[in-house]
């Protein structure tokens, strides 16, 4: 196969366990700042006490491998119990709290969630979700006695005698499917582990000096990630519950960040903010960016303005997050490689293949596959999809690319038509299938057209039945009221006819072709 060269790094470590991780670090540092704004921070040795004690109630309560959820925006609290719940020997499902009620009451019975930890913002769209199933349910942000601080300082702060292994699955993180039904992607201990060793070394390593800020939600692998590498190196971690671009700014500047990872459309609005003129990051050293196409003039007045250097990853849930990098080196003015995602991470094998299976040369354009110990253990309790995604080994990605004669892969085009807004993955049939629920539409759409702030955005295209009026403002409270707000077309277009071929599957290159033309980079 025409894989990229990299060199494999052993995966031999002291730490083959998520919780070594905190174990390790409250040792060697437990005075050091660890979660929190400079002034209120808990060092690691008061964390890793709260993760006792949060461990020692899911054990009181459960058993090995319970599904606990976790519904809620980014806190001190969430960290806590995603740690807690791996000393637990049990699973954290983060659970994208933007979901509607049928959404989320799919993933809560698909994964048998024995517990459910939810913000009081989404204790009613849980509790509809739940529909009167008798599982526990702590508020997260509850002062009184019923709620997580009241629940988790109730219990012993004693080591918890825990038996585990590396196979052992840690996080069951929920990713549309092409059908449009949500999968359980199962990361285990090692594949956590082995992106952790990947991504911690120059230039992407840290130590107890470095501050992170985290504004990327927890229910995705980007926002688990900082929280990751802050156990592991020592790092402070500053969470943001959601992204305010004004706030971000203030935030990166007062509290001395060095290291953040973004959306490209967050650094756009970054820039933009009013507070970026009297508040600019002077500590920052480094921004990692991902998960949708950049502009290269965003690109460059960003390294300009903020005087840091820029890498960029590329991944997926089922690859326990990065795969490649684009070093600060590539990014260098007058390189050549911005428009490249950068090159497999040591360890890691990516080729590229064609639709048969067989390896493709260098420059030929082909499905993007992925092999390393980063790769999921497949999807709960759907044992075909798994076949079909997870092959000798290699992870089909469903992104179409090329690598070049170094090894940079370029990203093309999108083979299973994901479309990545905002850093939101959004499946067209997914949206179409609930824009055909609306009995004055015929047949549906959609693709994902060119957005210069969420770098793409949702477009249905509609056919009305025959005899029926429909206006914009009717269909989006259609799709508001039954899936996710981002999954909701931004734009619609009413035509005559969905193009299609003979076996009935549409055309959606033919549809997005005029929208996409002229740009090199049709995907993230």
């Amino acid at each position: 196969m025409n894989t990229s060269a990299t060199d494999t790094v052993s995966r031999e470590s002291e730490s083959h366990l998520l919780d070594d991780l905190l174990r390790r670090i409250a040792a060697r540092h437990p005075h050091a700042p660890a979660l929190g704004e400079r002034d209120t921070a808990i060092d690691f040795a008061t964390l890793d006490g709260r993760v006792h004690r949060v461990a020692n109630g899911l054990v009181a309560s459960g058993s090995a491998g319970d599904r606990i959820a976790i519904v809620g925006r980014n806190s001190a609290e969430q960290v806590e119990l995603l740690l807690g719940i791996a000393r637990a020997g049990q699973v954290a499902l983060p659970v994208n709290w933007r979901l509607a009620a049928p959404e989320i009451r799919y993933i809560l019975s698909h994964s048998r969630a024995t517990r459910v930890f939810v913000d009081r913002e989404f204790a009613g769209i849980v509790a509809q979700a739940m529909e009167g199933r008798p599982v526990p349910l702590i508020v997260l942000d509850e002062a009184g006695a019923k709620g997580f601080a009241a629940w988790r300082d109730r219990q012993p702060d004693t080591p918890v005698e825990r038996s585990g292994s590396a196979k052992d699955v840690v996080l069951q993180m929920y990713t549309s499917g092409t059908t449009g039904l949500p999968k359980g992607v199962m990361l285990t201990n090692a594949s956590v582990m082995a992106s952790i060793a990947l991504f911690s070394r120059p230039p992407l390593d840290l130590d107890t000096s470095d501050v992170i800020y985290a504004p990327a939600p927890m229910f995705h692998i980007t926002g688990i990630g900082p929280v990751l590498r802050s156990v592991q190196s020592g790092a402070r971690l500053v969470l943001a519950s959601q992204f305010v671009p004004d706030e971000a700014v203030r935030v990166i500047a007062r509290e001395g960040v060095t290291y953040t990872t973004l959306a490209p459309a967050m650094i756009q609005a970054c820039l933009a903010a009013p507070s970026f003129r009297d508040a600019a990051p002077t500590a920052l050293r480094m921004i990692v960016y991902g998960g949708s196409p950049i502009a290269e003039s965003v690109l460059r007045e960003a390294r300009e303005r903020m005087g840091c250097a820029f890498a960029q990853c590329y991944g997926l849930t089922e690859t326990t997050g990065p795969v490649t990098l684009l070093t600060p080196e590539d990014h260098a003015p007058g390189a050549q490689r911005l428009l490249s995602c950068g090159r497999a991470a040591d360890g890691i094998e990516i080729a590229v293949i064609d639709a048969d299976g067989a390896p493709l040369p260098a420059g030929e354009t082909g499905e993007i596959v992925v092999r390393g110990d980063i790769v999921m253990s497949g999807y709960a309790d759907d044992p075909e999809a798994t076949k079909q995604t997870i092959r000798a080994g290699w992870l089909k990605t469903g992104d179409a690319g090329y690598l070049d004669d170094e090894g940079y892969l370029f990203i093309r085009d999108r083979v299973k038509d994901m479309i990545v807004s905002g850093g939101e993955n959004v499946y067209p049939v997914e949206v179409e299938n609930t824009l055909l629920d609306h009995p004055a539409i015929a047949d549906a759409a959609v693709i994902g057209v060119p957005d210069p702030r969420w770098g793409e955005a949702v477009l249905a295209m509609i056919v009305p039945a025959f005899g029926h009026a429909l206006t914009t403002d009717e269909v989006t409270t259609f799709c508001r009221d039954r899936i996710a707000g981002y999954k909701c077309p931004r734009e619609f277009r009413f035509i005559d006819m969905v193009p299609r071929n003979a076996a009935g599957k549409i055309l959606r290159r033919e549809l997005r072709a005029p929208f996409w033309e002229g740009r090199e980079r049709q995907v993230g």
